[in-house]
């Protein structure tokens, strides 16, 4: 029998227990709260920063030439997956992964699953896709999810490019740090801040297993997408330039080429590709060449000349010269050559249609070669837009460069010296030489005479837009309303038709030009061939072997009403390759071929022009 007594020291001994343990449960809250500052801090609500998605670029019918789109790193935590599991469905699964992924065998997979069996954290695949991590999340093993399965997929940022490399350069590249996307140049660097969007921010806090749940809170912003960017680019038009670019460098073994394809009223860049050579000897978009890089621009930079001495009105297109006539021999130090036994007396148009190196550089040399018509002819290549580098919709670094007669000129130890032109800078430049401008220059200029005149800037993006609405246009803009007259356009047109007219049966003592291979019926062209030798200032001192060349050729279609205007340049065509090669290196040959390939995708493709070449007076 229980006495009254021991009753009460059973109570006392059991309120002593539960104040001892409510004593310490008070005390290890108390320390937590307010002693252990680590998992205060990883436990306290934190705000994390959303990326915006980024925009797209588009071509200039929408379809998509780069886009954000999530991909995925596969990791797995092999140490959770059951021993009994893993045995019975690790053939299975190894082979399921090669039947997707095709990079390594069935028994490779097998093997390092097995020998990674006890990593908490092994990674199995990168940059997986969306719709072959929902095809992985199927596979044996996989499909118990990340506690019996081990399956840990971590989203992250990636650029895609559905159209492969068509454009990337001019499209732009990015990096991807820290799984943000920063822009590297192209369109992409140049219109991110319509691009990026506008980052939010959410309220988390941190469970177990470091997972972050979100949490409701007045200062949570969403996230802004970026805008859409819709440029010029045509397709069908970029993949006929990079397919005939191609095909000719891997012919001439060139080390680089590019073909830019503009539209003459607007400006807008239609196709631009560009091709560098490999150490593997293939061919890749890894420098816009047509932007940053500086040739000298050889014979295509005659029309200049010869719009210079029919401006000034020193000579008519019908005046006679004598290419042969070698009695005064200051006009050129390094003697211009004419192939074989030269032109003898020809017109001045004529030997524009030919590209004469004498007619041009002794002209030019006897009617500016005084100090005063030095400055003039210098100003005149500035009324042609042709001495300062353009400014484009795309940030570039530029090698361009046409120095004034008279220019300061700074050396190594900050030392300003003034430089004048030589005796043979004047006849050189007539023709092309001791300058650098960027193939998309010379086409400007030759875009304005397409163009009756007027000089448009190249244009590359339209505008900026949303799903619902265009935010911001980019018209087109203006350089110059016109470089030079009309009339001189006019009288120098026929000749540049010629470079490209087809000799006929009835008329063998008429001279045709240096393109005249690419002549067609279906719609009429003008433009102007170019051969450059690379390093020409040290021509002579070159050995055989090392010396290069340059071929170019730029012009317009169709030539009564020019809607689009057109460059190819491949570049450092070697004299081996030559000699080992019955093709010729010169631009009617190498560049003209490619520029007809262009021109007739662009005819195939545009029922405008085909419409109006039909109907001429619709």
């Amino acid at each position: 029998m229980i006495t009254k007594s021991n009753k009460k020291w059973s109570l006392i001994i059991t309120f002593i227990l539960v104040f001892i343990l409510f004593s310490f449960i008070g005390f290890k809250l108390f320390s937590i709260q307010y002693s252990d500052t680590s998992i205060t801090y990883t436990h306290d609500p934190q705000f994390e920063i959303l990326d915006a998605k980024r925009g797209s670029i588009l071509s200039e019918d929408g379809r998509i030439l780069s886009v954000y789109m999530p991909v995925y790193d596969v990791r797995l935590d092999l140490f959770t997956i059951e021993s009994v599991l893993f045995e019975k469905e690790v053939e299975n699964l190894s082979e399921q992964l090669y039947q997707l992924f095709k990079d390594s065998s069935a028994s490779q997979y097998e093997k390092g699953l097995r020998y990674f069996k006890e990593e908490r954290y092994f990674l199995l695949k990168e940059d997986v896709s969306y719709v072959d991590l929902q095809k992985m999340k199927n596979f044996p093993i996989f499909n118990k999810g990340r506690n019996k399965g081990g399956f840990i997929p971590e989203i992250k940022s990636a650029r895609i490019y559905p159209f492969e490399s068509s454009a990337k350069v001019t499209i732009g590249r990015v990096n991807i740090e820290d799984d943000s996307i920063i822009p590297k140049n192209g369109i992409e660097f140049a219109f991110n801040e319509y691009l990026q969007g506008i980052p939010g921010k959410q309220l988390t806090q941190e469970i177990s297993g470091k997972v972050l749940v979100p949490k409701e809170s007045d200062y949570n912003v969403l996230p802004q997408p970026g805008k859409d960017v819709l440029t010029t680019i045509n397709i069908e038009f970029q993949d006929a330039a990079e397919g005939a670019l191609e095909e000719k460098l891997k012919e001439t073994h060139a080390e680089w080429g590019c073909a830019i394809l503009m539209e003459v009223e607007t400006g807008d860049i239609k196709a631009i590709a560009n091709l560098s050579k490999g150490e593997d000897n293939l061919y890749y978009d890894s420098k816009n060449h047509a932007l940053v890089s500086g040739i000298e621009p050889g014979s295509t930079l005659k029309l200049a000349s010869f719009l210079s001495l029919l401006e000034d009105g020193y000579l008519k297109l019908s005046d006679t010269i004598d290419t042969k006539d070698e009695s005064d021999t200051d006009y050129n130090k390094r003697r211009p050559k004419d192939p074989g036994d030269g032109y003898g007396k020809i017109t001045l148009g004529d030997a524009f249609v030919v590209s004469s190196n004498v007619a041009i550089s002794k002209e030019i040399f006897q009617n500016y070669g005084s100090e005063e018509g030095k400055k003039k002819f210098y100003s005149n290549l500035q009324k042609f837009q042709l001495t300062e580098p353009l400014e484009l919709q795309l940030p570039y670094p530029h090698n361009h460069k046409l120095n004034p007669p008279s220019f300061e000129k700074t050396d190594s130890a900050g030392n300003t010296t003034i430089v004048k032109w030589s005796e043979a800078t004047l006849p050189s430049m007539s023709r092309g030489y001791e300058m650098t401008i960027s193939p998309i220059h010379i086409l400007t200029f030759y875009n304005a005479i397409a163009n009756n005149g007027k000089m448009v800037s190249p244009r590359f993006v339209t505008s900026v837009k949303d799903d619902t609405e265009i935010i911001k246009s980019f018209p087109t803009k203006i350089i110059s309303e016109q470089i030079c007259s009309k009339q001189i356009i006019d009288k120098i047109l026929p000749y540049m038709i010629q470079v490209v007219s087809n000799q006929k049966e009835d008329d063998k003592d008429k001279i045709y030009g240096t393109a005249n291979n690419i002549h067609t019926d279906k719609y009429p062209i003008a433009g102007k061939t170019g051969t450059a030798r690379i390093r020409y200032s040290d021509w002579d001192e070159q050995k055989e072997s090392e010396r290069s060349y340059s071929a170019s050729f730029v012009g317009f279609f169709p030539v009564d009403k020019p809607k689009y205007s057109c460059i190819v340049v491949v570049y450092d065509i070697s004299k081996d390759t030559i000699k080992n090669s019955t093709k010729s290196f010169t631009g009617g040959k190498v560049a003209a071929p490619v520029f007809k390939i262009i021109s007739d995708k662009v005819y195939a493709f545009d029922s405008e022009l085909q419409e109006y070449l039909s109907n001429p007076s619709n």
